[in-house]
């Protein structure tokens, strides 16, 4: 029986965490976690550590540690090791005979190589090599075949080896800020992967092999190049966020809205300026981001999403809010800043779910509420409008929480009486 069973055993849910050498010196053989963050450690004081036959966790993180003696090899039961935000330039290679390890941790040091030898760490689930100055991974990391999640986000790498999709273990990986332009075509053998994040690389297309990861739920993609969602991305049966932001993006194929599981789809900062018919098969989507993009008018065939209950529309050039939307019963968030609006239709503040409605920055000179009973409405923003009349009946919206007026509303201080409790801000 191992000592976190034995303290099970004694209805102890988990042993003590000890954050100093002085107290778990004590009683050594009772140490299981040892956190050692934060203790302007420059060199690791193992002969101490050593001591600790039973430690499982040893936590470094944000120490000056620039190097890792080989005595940390005699930690035979190490499950978890955190050397985060040290001064490490290379890889501690003795880390790698500790076989019992299964979270490794050493983001944000200055590592420029991993070696071969990292494919001891036979039991190894999570790993992170994140914020480091990495060109390359290692081909034998397709060893490491109890591999979970991989952070290698904020490196250098500008090819990955193509067995990488042999570590078919593989939940999560990131690679995020690295110059990455293609992905390997074994990657499509990740059978498993759930989270895949690609962001700020140089992508100017999806790559073809993540079309065929059956169980992918979650891809990020912002910060490309990429002027196309390809039609090949509606195979991705369960994917249910994707987030492309800040790409070229000006054309959606057909087959994207095969992606009938989507629930999140952030699309903001592109260039598009319609949506395909078929968009309406996205019937699940429930979050839509529009914003920053070329709209000139409102896109119907949204209405089509009944379900939608988040959407963005925010720095298009829309004039019109078209009377579809009055239908949409699920909506809960409506941004329309910045765009043209010149006049708003009264149903928008009688939808029946509607709690947050923003009109920032538009061409609206007025603004007439009338019926508002039973109104759900928490936040309603119309600052940034040359507004220059009084606005009545804000005090019928019994829900209101938050509200961001017109600076040239005639009655503003009145307003700002009547609400009391209520964050209203001028703009």
């Amino acid at each position: 029986m191992n000592l976190v069973d034995e303290f099970s055993k004694n209805g102890i849910i988990s042993p003590p965490v000890f954050y100093s050498l002085e107290e778990a010196l004590k009683n050594p053989s009772k140490v299981v976690y040892l956190d050692l963050s934060e203790q302007s450690l420059q060199d690791l004081p193992m002969e101490e550590i050593e001591k600790f036959v039973n430690l499982q966790d040893l936590i470094l993180h944000k120490n000056k540690i620039n190097s890792i003696p080989k005595h940390i090899s005699n930690l035979k039961n190490l499950k978890k090791l955190v050397i985060s935000q040290n001064r490490l330039m290379d890889y501690p290679t003795h880390v790698n005979s500790i076989l019992s390890l299964e979270h490794l941790d050493l983001r944000d040091n200055k590592i420029s190589d991993i070696p071969e030898s990292i494919e001891k760490l036979q039991n190894l689930k999570e790993l992170d090599l994140g914020w480091n100055t990495l060109r390359s991974v290692p081909a034998s990391f397709e060893h490491l075949q109890r591999l979970q999640f991989l952070n290698l986000q904020n490196n250098k790498i500008c090819h990955l080896p193509e067995n990488l999709g042999r570590v078919f273990s593989l939940r999560g990986l990131n690679l995020d800020w690295n110059k990455l332009s293609d992905l390997p075509d074994s990657v499509s053998g990740l059978s498993l992967l759930q989270k895949l994040s690609l962001a700020e690389n140089n992508f100017e297309f999806v790559p073809s092999s993540i079309y065929e990861l059956p169980s992918l739920w979650e891809l990020n993609l912002s910060w490309n190049k990429i002027k196309k969602l390809e039609s090949d991305l509606g195979k991705l049966p369960v994917l249910n966020h994707l987030d492309v932001h800040n790409n070229l993006i000006s054309d959606i194929g057909e087959g994207f809205c095969q992606l009938t599981g989507l629930k999140t789809l952030i699309l903001r900062s592109n260039r598009i300026s319609e949506l395909p018919e078929s968009f309406s098969l996205l019937e699940n989507l429930q979050y839509l981001d529009l914003s920053e993009n070329a709209f000139m008018d409102f896109p119907d065939v949204v209405c089509q999403i009944k379900g939608l209950r988040h959407l963005n529309l925010r720095f298009n050039h829309i004039v019109v809010l078209p009377d579809c939307l009055e239908k949409m019963d699920q909506l809960k968030e409506l941004y329309f800043g910045a765009n043209r609006l010149f006049t708003l239709p009264t149903w928008v503040f009688t939808m029946k779910n509607l709690a947050y409605l923003g009109l920032t920055e538009n061409n609206l000179k007025d603004i007439f509420i009338e019926e508002t009973e039973g109104s759900p409405l928490e936040g309603l923003f119309f600052g940034g409008n040359p507004i220059n009349k009084p606005v009545y009946g804000l005090k019928k919206f019994k829900k209101l929480k938050q509200l961001t007026i017109a600076s040239g509303t005639r009655n503003r201080d009145e307003i700002i009486r009547s609400l009391p409790g209520i964050d209203v801000e001028i703009h």
